[in-house]
């Protein structure tokens, strides 16, 4: 039986076994997305091992690493980043090329002040700050809390704010 005859008598069940596939495609993809983003995962690179353990201590442990270090502007945008970073670590990974101590770039810190922003909108509004509005930092929230979720060394796991 060749294949053309085969799908034409058995078109319900290639619809069936084909939606079923993409099912189990769509289900690996999401939970490989969401895993690739936690703390488990960027904690396995051999460069991440202190931000890893300085992070698992701040108050912030709950969120998943892409909740500060990824834009959420639009799917699109975030999608096109989490590539972009996801490429450039993997790169300086198996170059083993990475700083002792790693520093956010410009652009790195532009997008972990604008989730800051995002996730405390309502902290800032009992600060009676307006967001986006320039305050005696310029708007940066890291310039008084750099520290918060990854402290200020190996040993220390931010400061602890609750």
């Amino acid at each position: 039986m060749e294949v053309k005859e085969f799908i034409s008598k058995h078109t319900l069940a290639c619809l069936a076994g084909g939606f079923a596939i993409g099912l189990v495609v769509c289900g690996i993809g999401a939970g490989m997305m969401s895993f690739s983003g936690s703390p488990a995962f960027c904690g396995s690179c051999h460069a991440m091992k202190s931000e890893a353990a300085t992070f698992a201590k701040s108050t912030h442990q709950k969120q998943d690493c892409v909740e500060c270090h990824l834009p959420h502007d639009n799917m699109a945008i975030y999608m096109i980043e989490k590539g972009r970073t996801g490429m450039v670590d993997t790169y300086h990974a198996v170059l083993r090329d990475y700083p002792a101590h790693i520093k956010l770039s410009a652009d790195g810190k532009k997008t972990v002040n604008s989730n800051c922003l995002r996730c405390h909108e309502n902290t800032m509004a009992n600060v009676h700050a307006a967001i986006g509005v320039d305050l005696d930092t310029g708007a940066d929230c890291m310039k008084c809390h750099s520290r918060i979720a990854h402290g200020s060394n190996h040993l220390e796991g931010g400061i602890k704010v609750e």
